[in-house]
């Protein structure tokens, strides 16, 4: 009886434990979906009013060297607008963030290579994580800080001196 019983108890243990594990996964995971979230909304949020037009959507892919039809970027907002207003708040943009970000292969395989040029897991790609890859890469002659300087300038949207995933995504799914 007494095998049995820590036995039982190893087992719960194991599963309390695999069950803590899966939700301090979760909530990383949380944690970080939430800091990519906001990052992106700002950078849609031109005018910081908290509403995204579709004005708004056709700049952003603009100003990142795309472009999209007045169609296009109608039939995203529609697509999550829940109160009709024509415009996306903080509480809407997840599913229209989902909806540009897109899911499965092609997704990953941006992350992935942002998560390589990330080299410090800050979330942000800098001019010095730049320049380290520059460094180490072949293909690259002449001022190598210039070109990493060139690199960074063309991804960083929002111009505050570092690339952010969203950002990433954006130059990565909308540059011509």
């Amino acid at each position: 009886a007494v095998v049995s019983t820590q036995s039982t108890w190893g087992l719960s243990f194991r599963i309390y434990s695999s069950k803590q594990q899966q939700q301090q996964t979760k909530n990383m995971s949380d944690a970080v979906n939430d800091a990519e979230l906001q990052e992106a909304f700002k950078l849609f949020d031109m005018d910081g009013d908290g509403m995204i037009t579709i004005d708004e959507l056709k700049k952003l892919v603009e100003k990142v060297g795309g472009t999209m039809t007045e169609g296009e970027a109608k039939g995203l907002i529609h697509q999550a607008d829940k109160d009709g207003n024509e415009g996306i708040d903080f509480s809407e943009f997840s599913k229209l963030w989902s909806a540009i970000k897109g899911e499965g292969e092609e997704e990953l395989e941006i992350k992935k290579e942002f998560i390589k040029l990330d080299t410090d897991s800050s979330g942000f790609i800098t001019k010095e994580e730049m320049m380290s890859i520059i460094t180490d890469c072949d293909h690259f002659t002449g001022d190598k800080m210039e070109e990493a300087k060139k690199c960074v300038a063309e991804l960083d949207v929002d111009q505050d001196g570092r690339v952010s995933y969203p950002e990433f995504l954006l130059v990565w799914k909308y540059k011509n």
